[in-house]
């Protein structure tokens, strides 16, 4: 069941043990946020935003940060939408969009069925990926004589495919206890178990072997991260199901952030099937929680011995998922809605990461739905992105977003080489043709990462300017892709985004992106507001075409890092295509933050070619800490005309 969201205002007022603040205690409206600043001392552009306006546009917009990339309890990690709300507050960011994984949320080809044949090489039925890779874990004082792996036999007869189990066995050399076991790691599967537990049961057969009673046989649910609260400390919640030698008691407590769930079986020697339902549990063992934002993101199976030797069998593994897909969305919007009452400083915006395969989109507002993924493959993907799903998202009201161009995982930094290398391949890609648009039809670029896919700042910069250059108007945003809702501020990534908006409503977001009035930053290098104006008319992100070879630019940057700098990059627009897929951005001015001390300077930009410009914030080590959206400065019309709502 899920709970009426009554307990979650109450719980939040007493603070837990150890002294620290309960996540709701200081976040109430305007007051909350000043509260916030007040405890966390990290949040230097609270006191000036209200006063940051902007009219350049002809209208008064504020500017409004955003987490533009954020992943919770419905994708692959220990997100929640609790915690990543609470890190909205305690950065002082404005807006939260949630981008989950749509291919999560639909379970596709998610594992159904285990048989216990392999620790490595057994495979799902059709359609569920590749076999998963089963990870010894051990813990305590483990003797060893404690062991584990597939046999043959014993098997359940309940399973179709005879001939396997997994046996564990552990042995304690004290009376603490000693775990010996194996983690469901899943890589090469695409971690495909992990997802939102709402509506989700797990069946599995068990055999206890005779003549112990000091432990038990264990599944291990590790679920979401969340805050503060009910007098738990903050940290990520798991779900301890024990299943013990027969005439114990069966039980369902919690311990803190652990809730454990006993099961004596009838009988030793014989198989016996368990079926468990986390989120009804999770509903009954922490009622102040709402059971709907947890995750099924670590499942282990062990023996666990406090002294005796701790011994059996686990067989026929099944995962009945009773809600996917459209649902998971749905049901987003509605905890979005009972949130918002808790966190009244964040608006939520509903957005969705498209990402069956590379490349990922997100789906920003509008008529968000999972795509019907119905006899797409890999070789189909790219044209199914491109001719139904960017066309969907912009049908329906919504803006695209091209994610980390050069790939999702974090390797260490390539050779500055390979990078370029990088660079011009990928801008090669993303360049329109006579058969496609540039990056698929996006209207939005990430190009805020400190590091990606081995790829630094720089190079996700320059790809966009490669962009520029050939006059293809996209915004660059920035985003942290965060799983894990733990510490935005500390992340290596911890980029965002701020618009120049009219409001947070949705309508006007979508319009400040789609404009280009918007730019990046580091949560934790730089908090100012960016702006570009040219003769007073053209604002950041438009395009203005004039025959005249001079404009004047007025550069907006607030809050300069002390030692730091305010640099202007003038790039020119020659349409090189792929012939020269690299950046020509040249910095063409630096100011000091003494020197922009009023928060803006004025200069003027060289347009006897075609122009395009934007500026950078680096701080006193020479690092960019933010990044503006280009203002185009054209002597003719581009071939592809000017988007309406650019025009200038």
């Amino acid at each position: 069941m899920c709970n009426d969201g009554s307990a979650l205002r109450d719980h939040r007022e007493a603070q837990p043990a150890g002294g620290q603040m309960s996540r709701r205690h200081f976040m109430h409206g305007t007051a909350g946020t000043v509260a916030a600043a007040a405890v966390f001392g990290q949040l230097p552009e609270l006191a000036a935003r209200a006063a940051t306006r902007d009219v350049s546009a002809g209208a008064a917009t504020t500017a409004y940060s955003m987490a533009m990339h954020i992943h919770s309890s419905f994708s692959e990690q220990n997100g929640s939408m609790d915690s990543h709300l609470y890190q909205a507050v305690k950065n002082a960011v404005d807006v939260v969009w949630w981008t989950d994984h749509d291919h999560r949320m639909a379970a596709i080809g998610y594992r159904k069925t285990v048989h216990f044949t392999s620790l490595t090489a057994e495979s799902g039925a059709a359609g569920e990926g590749k076999p998963w890779v089963w990870t010894k874990t051990v813990s305590g004082p483990l003797a060893s004589a404690s062991t584990g792996g597939i046999v043959t036999n014993p098997s359940s007869p309940n399973d179709p495919v005879a001939g396997g189990s997994l046996h564990l066995s552990a042995l304690s050399t004290s009376t603490s206890t000693a775990k010996f076991g194996y983690y469901a790691e899943c890589h090469p599967a695409g971690w495909n178990y992990r997802g939102n537990l709402t509506g989700q049961s797990l069946s599995i057969d068990v055999r206890i072997a005779s003549g112990w009673s000091h432990g038990y046989l264990e599944l291990l649910i590790a679920t979401s991260h969340h805050e503060a609260a009910g007098g738990r400390a903050a940290g990520n919640y798991t779900l301890s199901y024990r299943f013990l030698p027969p005439g114990q008691a069966a039980s369902r407590k919690a311990k803190g952030d652990l809730g454990v769930v006993s099961m004596p079986v009838s009988a030793a020697g014989k198989w016996q099937t368990f079926t468990i339902s986390p989120s009804s549990d999770i509903a009954a063992i922490w009622p102040d929680l709402d059971n709907r934002d947890f995750a099924l993101w670590g499942l282990t199976l062990s023996a666990a011995s406090s002294g005796d030797i701790a011994d059996g069998y686990f067989d026929y593994l099944r995962f009945n998922r009773k809600l996917t897909g459209q649902v998971f969305v749905d049901q987003q919007r509605d905890m979005s809605a009972r949130l918002a009452a808790e966190y009244p400083s964040v608006t939520q915006r509903q957005g969705l990461e498209v990402s069956l395969f590379l490349p990922h989109l997100n789906w920003f507002g509008g008529a968000v739905a999972v795509p019907a993924y119905g006899g797409i493959n890999y070789k189909t993907y790219l044209a199914f992105l491109r001719n139904t799903v960017v066309p969907q998202i912009h049908s329906g009201g919504g803006l695209v977003s091209y994610n980390h161009p050069y790939g999702y995982d974090q390797p260490a930094l390539l050779p500055v080489d390979q990078q370029d290398a990088m660079l011009r391949q990928v801008a090669a890609t993303l360049l329109p043709t006579a058969a496609a648009p540039a990056a698929l039809g996006a209207d939005i670029l990430e190009v805020g990462y400190k590091t990606r896919q081995g790829v630094d700042l720089t190079h996700h910069l320059g790809l966009w300017d490669v962009l520029s250059r050939n006059a293809v108007f996209l915004t660059g945003n920035a985003t942290s892709d965060d799983h894990a809702a733990t510490n935005w501020r500390g992340m290596a990534n911890n980029w965002f985004t701020s618009a120049w908006a009219a409001s947070t409503a949705e309508a006007d977001l979508l319009a400040a992106l789609g404009a280009g009035r918007a730019w990046c930053a580091s949560l934790s290098g730089y908090r100012g507001s960016m702006d570009l104006l040219v003769d007073g008319t053209c604002p950041m992100g438009s395009v203005s075409v004039s025959s005249v070879k001079s404009r004047k630019l007025a550069a907006t940057a607030t809050q300069i890092p002390a030692g730091g700098s305010l640099q202007v990059l003038r790039g020119t627009v020659d349409y090189a295509g792929t012939a020269a897929p690299t950046p020509n951005a040249q910095v063409v001015a630096t100011y000091s933050a003494a020197q922009l001390a009023t928060g803006s300077v004025t200069l003027p930009i060289d347009t006897s070619s075609s122009r395009f410009v934007r500026t950078q914030v680096r701080d006193a080590s020479g690092t960019i800490v933010g990044a503006s959206n280009p203002v185009w400065l054209l002597r003719s019309a581009p071939p592809g005309g000017i988007p309406r709502r650019r025009s200038c």
